[in-house]
Order: structure tokens, then sequence, then C-alpha cells
């Protein structure tokens, strides 16, 4: 399975491109654009009044042990920051006799101040609802959160992403599993302890 590590610096600049390329798919409105272009400019000034994120270790502690079929490998946290920005996060690694291999990953982007603006003004704020003969991309709810799934059935591999209270972001991902074995890799979560998650103190 392929993992792209995000820390410190690197992180805040993935964050922001992927966000940045979901909106672009996206027919934004005109509200969305006022949205876009207040984030980049806090962005741009440094998001010197980026909240404190909750303690890494309390995400970890929500971290599935197991999954079905699939054994926890690795699991890890971590708080880090640039430009006065701050991401906390951490992340499990599992993996399955038959080869299979899923990823967890919990984020706090509360102190990454005016990006969450941009991030909410992409999928988070539309309706997405596509198929293709080999898979589909599709927003939907999981409790009271929304999420954003997609699935390629010829690889076998897909990725789902839920936002909670506006600042956590669950990301699970997984290769040669089907899409029901990731759907529930994500119910195995705890999304209203994740919700109810308080910033650590500075």
């Amino acid at each position: 399975m392929k993992r792209m590590k995000r820390y410190g610096w690197a992180a805040i600049t993935a964050a922001v491109c992927a966000s940045a390329s979901v909106y672009a798919q996206q027919m934004p409105k005109e509200s969305d654009m006022q949205d876009m272009m207040k984030a980049m400019t806090s962005l741009m000034g440094g998001g010197t009044n980026a909240a404190p994120t909750a303690d890494f270790r309390e995400m970890k502690a929500l971290l599935p042990l197991e999954l079905e079929g699939m054994k926890r490998t690795k699991a890890s946290g971590e708080k880090s920051g640039a430009m006065g920005m701050k991401i906390s996060y951490a992340e499990g690694s599992y993996e399955g006799t038959d080869g299979g291999a899923v990823e967890i990953k919990i984020s706090d982007m509360g102190g990454m101040g005016g990006f969450m603006a941009m991030a909410q003004a992409g999928w988070a704020s539309s309706e997405i609802d596509r198929e293709t003969d080999t898979g589909f991309e599709r927003t939907v709810m999981y409790g009271n959160h929304k999420a954003l799934e997609k699935f390629d059935t010829s690889s076998r591999s897909g990725e789902i992403q839920i936002l909670v209270n506006n600042r956590f972001m669950v990301e699970v991902s997984g290769n040669d599993v089907d899409f029901d074995a990731l759907k529930a890799a994500a119910q195995k979560v705890d999304l209203n302890k994740l919700a109810g998650l308080k910033p650590a103190a500075k």
C-alpha cells in the first residue's frame, strides 16, 4: 500500500493542495469563492490566530485495535506546525492475511485557521454523485457528519473522508479490499467521541 507521510510544512502543503484540487473540480458559487479567497488571505497571512489542536494521543486512542480480518501493525501520532498554523494527527496501519491493507488517519485541522473555510468550500459543501464502469465518487452522511466516498472496483482501492465537527478529518484508505471492508473500517472510529475532543492547552 502506497503511503504518503505528511509532517510539518509538508502536512499543511499537502492538505491545501488536496482541497484546492477538489474545489477546482466543482462549480463554485459566488459565496464559496468568497470563502476561498478569505481562506487564502488568512493562509498567506500566516494564520497567526490559529486555535490550539486536540492532543494527538486522544485521537490515537480512537484508532481501532483491529479491523475485520486485519491486525493493526502500526500506530503513531504527532503535532506539528509551520507559518503559525498547527495540525495534530494520529494514524494506524492495518494488514490482512490476504494481502489487503487499510490506513486510518485522524487529523485536527482546527489550528489551520482560514484553511478550514477553503476545505468546506470544496466537497464538504457540495453534493457529488458520479459513477463509471469501474467505480464511483459520492458525498454521503455518516451519522451527522458529511463524508466523501471514492472507490475503484478494478483496483479494489479507495478512500473515505469524513469531516467531523468542522475541524476533524477522518481519512480511511485501502488497497486490495472491497468497499464494504473500507466502510466497516470507517465505522469503527467513534465519530461522536471525536467530535467532543477539546483542544489541548497551548
